[in-house]
């Protein structure tokens, strides 16, 4: 392979790893589900991303993983209205 090539490739990839990480992002703040059912999406979406980028699973637990938990614990506070208690 050439270097564009390596280029174009990489392209995809992160491509693909960005919607990987939306869907995520879409089904955990919208999906209905348990907790456990959450996290077994987590999962998931870490095996594709690490299929996708291999060796890179520092990089997924400290910058993607957060992001979904986040997303988790926001709904949750909605959802139990612990946000009223909050502000």
């Amino acid at each position: 392979m050439n270097i564009h090539q390596d280029v174009v490739d990489e392209q995809l990839r992160m491509g693909r790893v960005r919607r990987v990480a939306d869907v995520t992002v879409y089904w955990l703040g919208q999906g209905s589900f348990t907790h456990e059912e959450a996290l077994s999406i987590i999962e998931h979406a870490r095996g594709e991303i690490l299929t996708l980028c291999p060796g890179k699973e520092e990089v997924f637990e400290l910058v993607i993983r957060p992001r979904f938990l986040r997303i988790l614990t926001e709904r949750a506070l909605i959802e139990w209205g612990a946000t009223d208690s909050v502000n």
